[in-house]
């Protein structure tokens, strides 16, 4: 494992939340594949390299969900305008945001798959911790995620953003979650993907925090991570490495 720094004490931890997209279920994959299958569907994407179009979405649609989070813009905005701004972005005509956003979604949803080894390491942490999942995104997508992965065989909690109100890294909601848990927040463990919503937002709220960088996007640097005024207690890159640690 490579540990970049001694904060790795998780003694005394009596409830595990994880992060659903990116964390458990390779939710990057999914829309890359979603997206290539929406390519194939419309003759003027076929004019683009698909690679253009996977990119050009991808930071668009983060950059929306970042107003989203932020208040600025709402749910029927997101939907809306990640497809009409990536279009624009790409002068593509003839596509209707509407019928592209129910192909791409009917996709998507054909990829969905876990995170490569998450599977295993979860049920076994399952076995030993009441577990919850605490994810930011729409419920609808999100609850045909817990039916699909049948997440409520082995979930006390399955908790989303939109019916609480708040998103991560809100800490009400993590504070909302801690009360639903029925734990005081340091006995209480996050294992999420993203630094800015998982990482500081459980912090911030007491929590102890896992963080998983795959290792191909992963810096070797322990320089990039001092640099950072919160520290995870624990960051791992594949999740043998989060089972040898909670085990």
């Amino acid at each position: 494992m490579n540990q970049l720094h001694e904060k790795t004490d998780l003694n005394g931890i009596s409830f595990l939340f994880f992060d659903l997209d990116d964390t458990l279920i390779d939710h990057r994959t999914a829309q890359e594949r979603g997206l290539i299958d929406l390519w194939t569907k419309f003759p003027p994407l076929q004019e683009l390299d698909p690679k253009e179009l996977t990119a050009t979405f991808g930071r668009v649609n983060a950059g929306l969900w970042e107003r989203y989070r932020d208040n600025s813009i709402n749910k029927a905005s997101l939907k809306r305008k990640r497809f009409e701004n990536t279009f624009k972005e790409l002068e593509v005509k003839n596509v209707d945001w509407r019928e592209a956003d129910a192909v791409y979604m009917d996709a998507y949803s054909r990829h969905w798959d876990w995170i490569e080894d998450a599977r295993d390491v979860f049920v076994k942490l399952c076995e030993k911790y009441p577990c919850g999942i605490m994810t930011n995104g729409f419920t609808a997508v999100q609850k045909k995620k817990f039916e699909y992965f049948s997440f409520q065989r082995y979930c006390r909690l399955l908790i989303i953003s939109e019916e609480v109100g708040y998103l991560k890294p809100d800490r009400r909601i993590f504070h909302y979650s801690a009360e639903m848990a029925g734990y005081p927040p340091e006995k209480i463990l996050y294992v999420g993907d993203s630094y800015s919503s998982d990482i500081i937002g459980g912090l911030q709220s007491g929590w102890k925090t896992a963080w998983y960088v795959p290792e191909k996007d992963f810096l070797d640097n322990p320089a990039e991570l001092k640099k950072m005024a919160e520290k995870p207690d624990l960051v791992f890159h594949a999740f043998s490495e989060l089972l040898a640690v909670l085990s």
